[in-house]
């Protein structure tokens, strides 16, 4: 399953990112969560990059991230290496899920 995202990330609407995606994971399916369209994130967005991925393990399911140049900005920023499961490439993160699911989470 796909999730797109654009536009803006902040306080005011992150939590409607982790209510969407967990609903997925309780559905027992992988999740894509497209950034590419993301042209702002605040500090509040890390979550769908970095904690919703490892919550996807918990349900038994895998979840990799597509990146944004505003997501990439805000990992430089937080001082934040890339994790495992974001991806530059729509192609690449989709064969990940293919091929590795919830070890992208580990």
């Amino acid at each position: 399953m796909v999730v797109t995202i654009s536009g803006e990330i902040d306080a005011s609407n992150s939590s409607d990112i982790d209510t969407c995606v967990q609903a997925l994971y309780a559905r027992r399916v992988d999740v894509l969560i497209d950034l590419s369209g993301v042209t702002f994130m605040g500090s509040c967005g890390l979550w769908a990059v970095v904690g919703l991925p490892q919550i996807a393990r918990s349900y038994g399911v895998g979840c990799a991230v597509l990146t944004s140049d505003a997501v990439d900005r805000l990992l430089q920023v937080v001082n934040h290496c890339r994790p495992p499961w974001v991806f530059e490439d729509r192609r690449a993160a989709l064969n990940a899920l293919v091929t590795e699911g919830l070890w992208l989470a580990s």
